[in-house]
């Protein structure tokens, strides 16, 4: 009875268009140089984390385009957004020779108090898309969060860091002892969730550390 809205303006959804509007789809802020070694992630997490390969689909900017996409994601209850730019990614992946060179994709957990208010995790489609593609094993239950930290939306680099230092921990590390992972994340700003996330997999012999998103901040 109600027609399905783009993600990005709300609009009215035509019959082959997914998730997205054709005019916001041509609108959105590519991130263009999408593998290039100088990857905005490598310049955030540069000093923290020792990262192999970075990628993110999009720029993200305050009152800009992605931002209402991500809410859309995170607060409208938009799974299948998920699932759409999952397999974008995924597909691009592919295309510049990552199929069968990931071992694990593994999301950044949600505490179970905001996963059961939410309803769901916002990069759980994203990240079964992106190892349906890349044939790779998707796997939710290793990585951890140990405390449901307060939004980080206001916090500098330094006090985010002390907020979610601590925060992960992995399951069965034997599991990903020597393994090429590959970590997924919707927005990246500080990134020190991601810097947490790297602590906890490199305690549990993680080797070669990879990471996606749906976008990085400018």
């Amino acid at each position: 009875m109600f027609p399905k809205l783009c993600a990005c303006c709300e609009t009215a959804l035509l019959k082959d268009e997914t998730s997205i509007c054709t005019f916001c789809r041509n609108e959105l802020p590519l991130y263009s140089n999408f593998f290039d070694g100088d990857h905005d992630l490598h310049k955030i997490l540069y000093g923290r984390v020792l990262l192999d390969q970075a990628v993110s689909l999009f720029y993200f900017e305050k009152k800009g385009i992605i931002q209402n996409l991500i809410h859309d994601l995170k607060y409208k209850g938009n799974e299948e957004l998920s699932y759409h730019l999952g397999e974008w990614l995924g597909e691009l992946l592919v295309d510049s020779g990552w199929k069968n060179k990931i071992d694990v994709v593994l999301p950044v957990p949600l505490h179970n108090q905001r996963f059961r208010q939410r309803g769901y995790n916002q990069v759980e489609g994203f990240g079964k898309e992106i190892a349906k593609k890349l044939s790779a094993v998707y796997n939710d239950t290793l990585l951890k969060r140990r405390s449901n930290s307060k939004t980080q939306v206001f916090k500098n680099r330094l006090a985010r860091t002390e907020v979610v230092q601590n925060h992960f921990y992995v399951e069965k590390q034997a599991v990903l002892s020597d393994k090429s992972v590959l970590l997924v994340d919707d927005l990246v700003t500080t990134g020190a969730t991601l810097e947490a996330c790297y602590l906890a997999l490199k305690d549990a012999g993680v080797n070669n550390l990879n990471i996606a998103t749906i976008a990085v901040s400018k």
